[in-house]
């Protein structure tokens, strides 16, 4: 895989990585996939037909509860929940053979979830390769570093964040953004929260703030016009949204969604307590992410140090937080707690062994129960940020503190002349 492995240890990187890949044929054999894609399928049919998903979507859901059909452990009906503006899609691909139209989206879908870790292991260095070179394979069993079948899910948002992010890694290289920001307005206009990735380019590159405001007012005017050209359709689209919260309780692991899940079981409105509570932690968080920038572009840390911490933050950004959105930053979560514990000297021994508890019965924990899993997966982010900023910030000290002293110290001739 890389000059960095010796030969016996790639044959082992490519055992691992064929035991991975190998699991996915049995595991497909006794938990069927596609749940999402399911979905998609429905919408699809729906919107070829000429029927409205989002209506005939919503019938299922009040029918199932209606008929006080809940059951525990059982999931409950899911709507289509992307915007109009990804309907005619739908009817140009439902054109095609079904099998041909899963065919690739299932390949689009593998090379996703292979790029999320090829992005991920870029920010990885040299004295960090021979480890994360081997927790690369294993993340997409640990999205957000919490054990779930995630993967298997088939959610477009694998496919949506691999193109996102692989178009900032080419941003990165070559200083050209404009794949990026298009990226960006593409994944919008399917989950039109992805438009805060747009952060992503003007806090590590220069001269971006206006392009990236440009991205966003294009993004809002996108979603704008769609209730002038199908109003019913989109009236209807945010009903849809809306049964994804009263109906099935779906509001994600970020601290809003975790605020608006207990606002939800006592009875309680989410809205709009839940705006002040998102908008309490964001503003601060971009103000953070924001003043780290000013510091990167100074040369205090590399983009390597830099990328895993913004990314994880811009993730954040996302009032919505679901399982296939923090898959992603697995890898820069686990960059973040890594380089937490190696920055802490002599203590990192313990550091680490409590870390390793913590993983092992946070996964138990998280395999036993899936909303235990989302109160420890939106604090989790929250902690590990919050640590990777500390380290950021302290081992730009430390180099500083080292050019000090290295510039105070004086040089051969100096002394000759003293």
């Amino acid at each position: 895989m890389s000059s960095e492995l010796g030969r016996s240890r790639r044959t082992v990187l490519l055992v691992l990585w064929l035991l991975v890949l190998a699991v996915f044929p049995v595991w497909v054999h006794f938990d069927a996939p596609g749940w999402d894609v399911a979905v998609y399928a429905k919408g699809m049919r729906d919107a070829a037909a000429g029927l409205d998903p989002y209506e005939q979507a919503m019938a299922v859901q009040r029918t199932y509860h209606a008929s006080h059909a809940l059951q525990a452990g059982v999931a409950p009906p899911y709507s289509y929940v992307y915007s109009p503006i990804t309907l005619p899609l739908l009817r140009g691909i439902a054109h095609a053979p079904e099998w041909l139209s899963g065919a690739v989206y299932w390949l689009l879908y593998a090379l996703g979830a292979l790029a999320q870790i090829w992005v991920g292991m870029r920010f990885v260095r040299r004295q960090e390769f021979g480890v994360f070179a081997f927790v690369a394979p294993l993340t997409l069993f640990f999205p957000g570093l919490l054990a779930n079948g995630t993967v298997q899910s088939g959610n477009i948002a694998y496919i949506l964040y691999a193109l996102v992010f692989s178009a900032a890694v080419y941003g990165w290289r070559r200083q050209r953004w404009g794949w990026f920001y298009a990226a960006v307005l593409i994944a919008s206009c399917v989950k039109a929260p992805l438009l805060s990735l747009v952060v992503i380019a003007p806090l590590s590159a220069r001269r971006q703030i206006l392009p990236a405001v440009a991205t966003v007012a294009a993004g809002v005017s996108l979603f704008g016009f769609q209730p002038m050209l199908w109003p019913s359709l989109f009236r209807h689209y945010l009903q849809a949204v809306e049964l994804q919260f009263s109906y099935n309780r779906d509001f994600g692991c970020s601290p809003a969604g975790l605020f608006s899940a207990i606002r939800f079981d006592h009875g309680l409105s989410y809205a709009p307590a839940s705006y002040f509570v998102y908008l309490a932690y964001a503003l601060p968080l971009l103000g953070c992410m924001f003043y780290l920038s000013r510091r990167f572009f100074r040369g205090d840390f590399t983009l390597q140090e830099w990328a895993p911490l913004l990314l994880v933050g811009t993730i954040l950004l996302n009032p919505r937080l679901l399982e296939y959105d923090v898959a992603p930053i697995t890898l820069p979560l686990a960059l973040l707690a890594w380089r937490w514990v190696a920055g802490l000297g002599r203590f990192r021994v313990v550091a680490a062994s409590v870390a390793v508890a913590f993983f092992v019965v946070a996964n138990g924990l998280s395999i036993y129960s899936w909303e235990v899993r989302k109160r420890i997966d939106g604090p989790l982010l929250v902690i590990l940020f919050v640590a990777g900023a500390w380290t950021l910030l302290r081992s730009a000290r430390a180099a500083g503190d080292e050019l000090e002293i290295y510039r105070e110290t004086p040089s051969r001739g100096e002394l000759a002349e003293a």
